[in-house]
């Protein structure tokens, strides 16, 4: 008697219809093809890594850290520009090196020299001395670059052009060439800024 209450209920439970749809009234397309439109907007961002090295190559002193922060790729580069034997203008060169940098649009690689070269604030009307120590300055970023001197340099100038994104190391080198000029007594300096500089 059990089984056939089981098998009844079971069989009860089974005639019992599901509670109805309403598909009167429900309209459709002529398909069953959904298109959806995606997107996700990405600022533009040039940046120096936190890494950065000083290569001394021939009577420089390349210092991280200064005057600025390492973070943000600055440094110092000290010349030992004068000649001993004849007091002229000796070669020097060093380079400052970041060991990754990024930017993920088209861009320029630019620099400018606050002095057009290195500047002694004394002066004399003898031309066999020189107050302006022209340097030439090169960018390397990811294997593209260019150099450039410092004295057509004063404004914020493109020395090189590179339309894509890149990541990779990025150099600036620095090189005084020697001349034969006369050095005046006290301190030749100047500030030099070098960007990746976003073509927007």
């Amino acid at each position: 008697m059990k089984k056939f209450l089981m098998i009844a209920t079971a069989a009860a439970t089974l005639a019992t219809p599901a509670m109805a749809a309403d598909w009167q009234g429900q309209t459709y397309g002529q398909d069953a093809v959904g298109l959806y439109d995606l997107g996700a907007n990405v600022q533009t961002f040039c940046k120096f890594g936190t890494v950065s090295s000083g290569q001394n190559v021939t009577g420089t002193t390349v210092t991280p850290g200064a005057p600025g922060t390492a973070a943000e790729g600055d440094g110092s580069f000290e010349f030992d520009i004068q000649n001993t034997s004849d007091d002229t203008v000796k070669g020097a060169f060093g380079r400052y090196k970041i060991a990754n940098a990024v930017c993920n649009t088209s861009h320029d690689l630019t620099v400018q020299s606050s002095n057009g070269g290195l500047r002694n604030t004394a002066t004399t009307s003898d031309s066999a001395f020189t107050s302006l120590v022209p340097y030439d300055v090169a960018l390397l970023f990811d294997g593209n670059g260019s150099t450039t001197s410092s004295d057509r340099v004063t404004t914020e100038t493109a020395i090189s052009t590179i339309r894509e994104a890149r990541a990779g190391a990025f150099e600036v080198g620095v090189e005084v060439k020697a001349q034969d000029k006369l050095l005046i007594k006290g301190r030749y300096t100047d500030r030099l800024v070098a960007k990746i500089r976003p073509i927007v």
